[in-house]
């Protein structure tokens, strides 16, 4: 596995991490009445640390892309979305349909098309 693609599963990982972050930190956020509405989020480390992890991914990405061509990299990106689903289903007790992992199964199909085809 080359450097590139080493950064690409960070980015990815990165991604999910952002996410998840941000949505605990806005969960915290909406439990807590202090101050005004439009501030609370910037006042919950939880948020904080989410918007700061989008930084770094942003950072990432810009060496990702230097480096791989984006009609892969992006779409390898989508896997994020398999990653954030599965921690709500199994971290945060979220409810996941079948339609919903149906979803997931498909992206992570249709990145697996693209990755054996590059």
């Amino acid at each position: 596995m080359s450097v590139s693609q080493i950064f690409l599963v960070l980015a990815v990982g990165l991604a999910s991490l952002a996410q998840i972050l941000l949505k605990h930190g806005m969960t915290r956020t909406v439990e807590s009445r202090a101050g005004h509405a439009w501030l609370r989020p910037l006042r919950e480390p939880l948020v904080l640390a989410g918007m700061a992890t989008q930084v770094v991914l942003t950072c990432l990405w810009l060496v990702v892309l230097s480096h791989i061509d984006v009609s892969l990299a992006f779409p390898v990106l989508a896997l994020s979305y398999g990653v954030v689903v599965a921690y709500s289903a199994f971290s945060m007790g979220e409810t996941v349909g079948k339609r919903r992992w149906c979803g997931v199964a498909l992206i992570v199909v249709g990145v697996g098309v693209l990755a054996y085809a590059a």
